[in-house]
């Protein structure tokens, strides 16, 4: 059975030795504590992953006529929640190097016409030889973590390329050759569900809020993800192939938030010791700081750290430059807010 397979892969990917079987099992096992690091606040999202990595690896329910990809998810939810995380964690797992995931835009691809980017545009037009983005790199890379993000906004006529690939596993590049994803995880992200259609004025309005427990969160998202491919797009059948892997992750909460914000405040410091400057925050100025950056969670870990940024991170960048100093030790004393925050530095002990 495994030489059927190997022929198999040789056919379509050029590759006889099946590289999922390389992968480090022992890591995997103890990935979990790893995704948590990286992901905070949403253990069902890091479960359910490691679920479909641990059934891309062993292969279960494949054979050697299921061209379909080694595993599919629809990651939604609010933004800045950790969904592109949990994909470059995952590529992270897999393949050593978080950047090696490939990764498409689809708010780039709204046009008519935008699906020639992803497979390349036909014979006798301009840009044929060059190939499509998406299947150059899928050859060239065949074992690859492929994310589409913000799926809702990619242009209908992409969704039937998309269908090709949750089916077939394979799509057909405007110069005719056949490239085939059934190596690659397929992930999608999504902020679908978050907001709802009026039904009476048709504006936008919330239709989950940090407020409701995350098992409302994901019933509400999950009932517009449906009503939004089956009703809005006419694509119920993309759903059909995702199937149960519709993955919600939850509004960052206090608790987790906390957490968020240590790890960015620890990350700060550490890079700027690195330059040579060592710098403590006094309590006071520590209060100030989780107040301002921890006030306001509506953009999750993202929103933390762009208020870290502009309450620590620039006033700090300052504050030392003009002190004249190369390196040193320093206390925060102070953290001022207002149109230009700003911190107060005082020497430290050496």
């Amino acid at each position: 059975m495994r030489q059927i397979s190997d022929a198999v892969r040789r056919y379509k990917v050029g590759v006889t030795e099946d590289p999922w079987r390389r992968i480090d099992r022992t890591k995997i096992a103890s990935a979990d504590e790893f995704i948590k690091s990286r992901v905070k606040g949403q253990q069902h999202a890091a479960t359910h992953m490691l679920d479909i990595i641990k059934r891309a690896i062993t292969g279960i329910g494949r054979s050697e006529g299921n061209g379909r990809p080694r595993g599919v998810a629809f990651l939604a939810g609010p933004t800045g929640v950790g969904k592109t995380e949990l994909a470059k964690t995952v590529t992270s797992l897999l393949f050593g190097d978080e950047s090696a995931y490939i990764r498409f835009d689809m708010s780039e691809f709204s046009a008519e016409h935008a699906d020639q980017r992803l497979i390349g545009s036909p014979p006798g037009y301009i840009g044929y030889d060059a190939g499509g983005e998406l299947t150059n790199a899928i050859r060239e890379k065949p074992f690859s973590v492929v994310l589409f993000d913000e799926i809702e906004k990619a242009h209908p006529r992409i969704l039937d390329k998309f269908l090709q690939i949750l089916d077939d596993g394979v799509l057909t590049s405007g110069r005719g050759d056949r490239v085939y994803f059934s190596e690659a995880i397929i992930l999608f992200t999504s902020n679908l569900g978050i907001y709802a259609a009026d039904p009476i004025s048709g504006q936008r309005i919330a239709n989950v809020s940090p407020q409701d427990p995350h098992e409302v969160v994901t019933s509400r998202v999950r009932e517009e993800i449906e009503r939004h491919f089956k009703l809005v797009l006419n694509r119920p059948e993309i759903l059909n192939r995702i199937g149960q892997n519709i993955i919600v992750f939850d509004f960052i909460r206090p608790d987790v938030a906390a957490q968020i914000f240590e790890q960015i405040m620890n990350s700060l410091l550490e890079q700027t010791a690195s330059l040579g400057y060592t710098v403590s925050i006094s309590n006071e100025a520590m209060t100030t700081l989780r107040e301002l950056c921890l006030t306001d969670l509506t953009n999750g870990g993202r929103g933390i750290r762009n208020m870290v940024e502009a309450n620590l991170a620039n006033p700090l960048s300052r504050a030392l430059f003009d002190s004249g100093e190369p390196e040193g030790t320093f206390v925060i004393t102070e953290v001022v807010s207002g149109p230009v925050p700003k911190v107060h530095l005082s020497p430290g002990k050496p």
